[in-house]
């Protein structure tokens, strides 16, 4: 009897340990799931490195081909006079050298995008661009016509009385020295400077940047960081009023429908239209560079902003704050409800950036 006891206690004992041990094999086989699973979502570090990226490689890569092109064109008997800007020369008489120049930047962001999810494990949905999804055809379309009327009402103050006044202080804009005089290369502008750049600077800028701050600070502090950034990134002070207000804008609108798509389309059709408007200029067809900057030209072009200022905040506010969109998280998304942090505590590479994006602005403004 004893025996028999002692038998079934052995046994017991044996089936506890095969369960526990079926436990931990399967509690070990979740946590291998989830080393190996990719992340559907950015944080703020993958922000702030992803930034720092996007901004020192396309300097260094530029030098360097600037560089290696000025070998190559001595090699084959171009020649230089002392003192002349041979980076400048290349730029404005040869393409060979000015349209791979061109696409230095555009090229870094695809690079830094894909290898940098590739390396960390992340999905390329994290980044919203969600074009697979059902897409809303009526804010899809508004939000097209709105890339097309910011530049129209914007573009007198931002460009015309914002730019002369930099004019008079001395700073200029340097011009794209790829030609725009007929159809084809303006075909090709389209795709070089409006459909490329669109793309991966939404997929950089509020995919990757705007996201990942949103899970630490919060959308408004991640709307006007992010659009902050993309204004730094274009290294030039006439250059920043505009990518700031449109960043903001961008980044507003993904922040409402949660697709990547929506921003693009506006993004894209802002290209699309300012180089319409240069591309008729260049070829005669309207004279905006003619245009005297007097008050008529400034109170027409505040009321103008003021219009479409207007508009879009019925648009958002009325329309497409009230629409249902896919939801903000998704499938193997984690959610977190935690506090925002603080701005002083966000990585140090958001911090270099932003130093680094100064001091080049400061160079180029006494470069001049």
């Amino acid at each position: 009897m004893s025996n028999k006891k002692n038998q079934n206690k052995t046994n017991k004992q044996t089936e506890k340990v095969a369960n526990d041990k079926q436990t931990v094999e399967v509690i070990d086989d979740e946590k291998f799931k989830k080393i190996i699973a990719k992340r559907n979502f950015y944080n703020v570090h993958d922000a702030g490195m992803v930034f720092l990226w996007v901004l020192l490689l396309p300097i260094l890569i530029s030098f360097a081909f600037t560089y290696i092109s000025y070998g190559i064109a001595t090699a084959v008997g171009i020649t230089f006079q002392e003192g002349q800007n041979f980076a400048e020369i290349l730029l404005e008489n040869y393409l060979w050298f000015s349209i791979p120049y061109a696409l230095i930047t555009q090229t870094v962001f695809a690079c830094v995008f894909f290898i940098y999810n590739k390396v960390h494990r992340i999905k390329f949905s994290a980044s919203k661009f969600k074009i697979n999804k059902k897409i809303k055809p009526i804010p899809a379309v508004l939000c097209a016509v709105f890339g097309i009327v910011f530049v129209i009402g914007l573009f007198g103050l931002i460009e015309g009385c914002f730019g002369k006044l930099f004019e008079i202080w001395g700073v200029t804009s340097s011009s794209n020295p790829i030609p725009l005089d007929n159809f084809g290369w303006y075909v090709l502008w389209l795709l070089l400077f409006a459909l490329i750049p669109a793309f991966f600077e939404e997929l950089i800028f509020r995919g990757v940047i705007f996201n990942g701050l949103k899970r630490g600070i919060g959308s408004l502090g991640a709307i006007f960081l992010s659009s902050l950034l993309f204004a730094l990134m274009h290294q030039s002070l006439n250059q920043f009023i505009y990518p700031f207000v449109m960043g903001c804008i961008f980044a507003l609108v993904l922040n409402k429908t949660n697709n990547l798509v929506y921003p693009f389309l506006m993004h894209l059709f802002n290209n699309i239209t300012t180089i319409t408007i240069q591309y008729l200029e260049n070829v005669g067809a309207i004279n905006v560079a003619g245009l005297a900057i007097n008050w008529v030209y400034i109170l027409v072009s505040i009321i103008l902003a003021l219009v479409v200022g207007a508009l879009f905040f019925l648009f958002y506010w009325f329309y497409l704050r009230k629409q249902e969109f896919e939801p903000h998280v998704e499938e193997g998304e984690e959610f977190s409800d935690s506090k925002p942090m603080m701005l002083w505590k966000l990585p140090v590479t958001i911090y270099v950036g932003i130093v680094i994006s100064v001091l080049i602005l400061v160079i180029n403004l006494v470069a001049g």
